[in-house]
């Protein structure tokens, strides 16, 4: 392999291949914005065969790279862009967060330690000051951003554990503790039960509604029954936008038997919680201020670019406290984010939150969000309207779950029909026994009929 040809992937440190960088940068920029941002007419997917890994003995040149990229990956990718795709909480990216993200990855810092990302971590921890602030949690909180929703509840459990047995994380496991959840919360829930060592059977499913809300007086009942048992419940959680339904727990309710019982109360508001950005919606969340911690996703309602989840605790030494951490490689300890989570090395992912928060501002994402609801009334009207659909229940937020109402039709082969036709990409979630079909209006320009 020519010296030169490994040299040319990176930039001299003379700047003599800088206009080559540049040509490289310009062609991947277009193909975003002309091949992938811009796809809103193509295929869902254009080709569904498998692509060959095919790693060469010399390397090839990026131009070619490039045509490969546009000819193999991108056909076989799940176009989200497309503004009939709604099948999940998958949104279109701002555009200013795509790029970011790039940038994110140039600067390549380690989000481990400040002594590695003295900038981005104290970007980091002001944001997660700001957003607890904004979800009523108070002047103490803190939180870190995460790979997703999934590591932030795994995280609650993990914290709220050690909060309750604060030995535990020395002397080894406790096996009389229970945690309750909602039988729609999300499958993190019994993973985290596995990592943290208690195990998915001591996860307590509560009963919840024909919306897909957790009953309160049955969550009190399967606590006294617990109780009974000489099991000792530690974390009780309310779910704000579930996976299927989109329903919202009445947090205030769940909370105040969290409290009753002396848990530690979580909301999951991966999904849900960017209501809180909207003054006439923020109403769903009321009582979220009660919880201990909060799980949000900015990277679903708030269209920011994966990955971009946090988990915030409303006491910041709770979470200091969970993990009890130092990093003896680094010179200060003082604001590392690597004591604060299970993740060791992290992106830069306050980056990309930071510019997608001045860029629309909270009037701009009050509107976002609020054009969003609209447009799931309006799915729901035609859901109405439609001789062979009916609704499953009545939607909470910007999730419209339905069902085919003709004998000869079902659920599924009506998705796969309308999935073939370009006409929509829906889901088809398991739902009180049954598959149903679930729309997630997220797409700015959403269309269905």
């Amino acid at each position: 392999m020519p010296k030169e040809f490994l040299e040319s992937q990176f930039i001299n440190i003379n700047g003599s291949n800088r206009e080559l960088m540049r040509q490289m940068g310009y062609a991947f920029v277009d193909l975003i914005t002309d091949e992938v941002l811009a796809n809103q007419t193509q295929d869902f997917v254009k080709d569904i065969s498998i692509l060959k890994l095919d790693i060469p003995q010399v390397g090839i040149n990026w131009q070619d790279l490039l045509l490969e990229v546009r000819s193999q990956v991108l056909p076989r990718s799940l176009n989200l862009n497309n503004p009939r795709y709604m099948g999940h909480m998958d949104s279109t990216p701002l555009a200013i967060t795509v790029w970011a993200d790039a940038l994110a990855s140039a600067i390549n810092n380690n989000m481990l330690s400040s002594e590695l990302a003295p900038l981005f971590t104290q970007l980091e921890a002001d944001l997660m000051l700001w957003f607890g602030q904004l979800f009523g949690l108070g002047d103490k909180s803190f939180g870190t951003l995460t790979s997703g929703g999934s590591l932030a509840n795994i995280t609650a459990l993990l914290v709220a554990r050690n909060y309750k047995i604060p030995s535990i994380k020395s002397k080894g496991l406790e096996n009389k503790l229970v945690a309750l959840i909602s039988d729609a919360a999300h499958t993190s829930f019994d993973k985290g039960m596995n990592v943290i060592g208690l195990g998915s059977k001591n996860l307590i499913r509560v009963e919840t509604n024909a919306l897909g809300q957790i009953k309160p007086e049955v969550l009190e009942a399967k606590i006294q029954e617990q109780l009974n048992l000489g099991k000792i419940p530690f974390f009780i959680g309310a779910i704000a936008g579930t996976t299927i339904t989109g329903a919202i727990d009445n947090i205030a309710a769940v909370g105040e038997i969290a409290k009753k019982y002396n848990c530690w109360f979580h909301v999951d508001a991966a999904y849900g919680g960017a209501a809180i950005l909207s003054p006439k919606w923020k109403y769903l969340l009321s009582g979220i201020e009660q919880a201990d911690s909060i799980t949000f996703n900015p990277q679903k309602w708030m269209w920011v670019a994966r990955t971009c989840a946090m988990f915030l605790v409303k006491d910041r030494q709770h979470l200091i406290n969970g993990f009890d951490n130092t990093l003896p490689y680094m010179a200060d300890n003082s604001l590392n984010f690597g004591n604060f989570t299970l993740q060791g090395t992290r992106r830069t992912d306050s980056l990309k939150l930071w510019l997608a928060l001045r860029s629309l501002g909270l009037d701009g994402y009050a509107q976002l969000v609020n054009d969003s609801m609209d447009k799931a009334q309006a799915l729901r009207v035609w859901v109405d309207n439609s001789v062979d659909l009916e609704l499953v229940c009545e939607p909470t937020i910007n999730i419209v779950c339905m069902r085919s109402l003709n004998p000869n039709l079902d659920n599924a082969t009506l998705r796969q029909k309308w999935i073939d036709q370009g006409k929509l990409w829906l889901s088809l979630p398991l739902w009180q026994g049954d598959r149903i079909i679930k729309a997630v209006v997220l797409h700015p320009f959403a269309q269905w009929s």
